[in-house]
């Protein structure tokens, strides 16, 4: 028997809401994206989260 291994990747949504304080809503999108580029917003990763797509990635034999 030959022996394989199985590369999975998951992709899942993780959601997070914030205020902002903004004069438009192109302005709130503006500065929630600024936030978001340097890093700002937190993820609780140990929250529940959507499963987007689960599937096989890769299948390499092993010798």
């Amino acid at each position: 028997m030959n022996q394989y291994k199985v590369t999975f990747k998951r992709v899942e949504a993780f959601y997070k809401s914030i205020l902002i304080e903004a004069s438009s809503e192109a302005d709130a999108r503006h500065q929630a994206d600024n936030l978001s580029n340097e890093g700002e917003i937190e993820f609780d990763y140990c929250k529940d989260s959507d499963i987007l797509d689960d599937y096989i990635l890769d299948i390499e034999k092993i010798n």
